[in-house]
């Protein structure tokens, strides 16, 4: 019950809230404008992200509440505290930018909240070296999700997708503060959708993005440490296959082509995935697609925690990826202006 709770009061809230928040970053300058890496051709309300935020730490607290027996556990606590530093490094960048140092440094706090509760993974080497590792991997997640925040709905499902996977794993392994966290988020997200897909009003912005890029690595290192020691724990890690390949794409493509890894573009696995399809709205929906069978695949090899699943899952899905790689490495970077269903919708605060 404290489940639902938490997602459906999320859920409400973001559909209620959402549209203030668009007025709110009219009035505050909060905008974002176009540019010739994006997509969206009119200034477009920046603080999705906030509003996310908000209704999802509304509604979690909320439901513990509500449910006294399900008290706030140390791991949501310590993920809140992250998300929260995630959300104003995000804030301020969009509002007035910042440098890539202070940006990495800012991430690299966030992350080290999460490892302060004690939950540092085992990825078989010396402790001070897991705590490197794993704060490496969120940071590189943080970052991985925030480049593919480039069109609408892909970074708010696929949030919501993975969450609610992770949430489930959480609830089986007793962990019920964590598991309300992360519903409410994927509940906040689904509610958020409804002004940012397909024709978006409002943007997740860094702020939204570095949020649930922390959120997401967050509950990948918390399920791959909560769980039996054995294969199982790789499932973990499966369920972002998605923005950790196009982290990978994006990283090789550029180096190949003498590009700065750091410099945007539309040359992302959906931007080319979209040139393929003629069509924004299918690509969307088939990142979505993706992230559904990577969250069952990844839960599979959790719950089965043996040899054999998790090499079989994760053989096909590193061959899927390859493959689908070496394709769209060879599709030219998305260049015609955007469809209209997708453009950033009017210039105007009213909703």
């Amino acid at each position: 019950m404290v489940l639902a709770t938490a997602f459906l009061l999320a859920l409400i809230l973001s559909l209620v809230l959402t549209p203030v928040g668009t007025r709110l970053a009219w009035a505050t300058g909060y905008l974002d404008h176009p540019e010739a890496r994006k997509l969206h051709t009119t200034a477009t309300a920046l603080l999705g992200g906030a509003v996310v935020f908000f209704c999802a730490l509304i509604a979690w607290t909320t439901s513990l509440n509500a449910h006294a027996a399900f008290g706030p556990s140390g791991e949501g606590v310590f993920v809140l505290a992250g998300a929260c530093l995630a959300l104003l490094l995000g804030m301020w960048d969009d509002r007035f930018g910042m440098g890539p140092r202070i940006k990495f440094f800012g991430q690299a706090t966030a992350a080290a909240l999460l490892l302060a509760s004690g939950h540092i993974p085992d990825f078989g080497m010396p402790v001070p070296l897991n705590a490197v590792l794993a704060l490496v991997s969120l940071v590189a997640l943080m970052n991985a999700v925030n480049f593919l925040d480039n069109m609408n709905g892909v970074v708010g499902g696929m949030s919501a997708i993975a969450l609610a996977g992770y949430s489930a794993h959480s609830w089986t392994r007793g962990a019920y503060g964590l598991a309300a966290a992360q519903l409410a988020v994927a509940g906040a997200c689904v509610g958020f959708l409804r002004y940012n897909f397909p024709r978006a009003k409002i943007f997740l912005g860094d702020a939204g993005s570095l949020f649930l890029g922390y959120c997401l690595g967050a509950s990948a290192l918390l399920a791959y440490d909560g769980a039996p020691a054995g294969w199982g724990r790789s499932g973990a890690i499966l369920v972002l296959g998605y923005p950790a390949f196009d982290l990978f794409f994006v990283v090789i493509t550029r180096l190949r082509d003498g590009r700065k890894v750091s410099q945007g573009g539309k040359d992302h696995t959906n931007h080319r995935i979209a040139s393929v399809l003629k069509c924004q709205t299918r690509t969307v929906l088939l990142v979505w697609f993706s992230m559904v069978a990577l969250c069952v695949s990844g839960f599979v090899v959790l719950r089965l925690n043996q040899m054999l699943p998790a090499l079989l899952l994760l053989g096909l899905w590193i061959l899927l990826l390859l493959v689908a790689g070496l394709k769209l490495s060879s599709v030219p970077v998305l260049r015609p202006s955007p469809e209209p269903p997708l453009l950033a919708g009017t210039p105007t605060p009213t909703i």
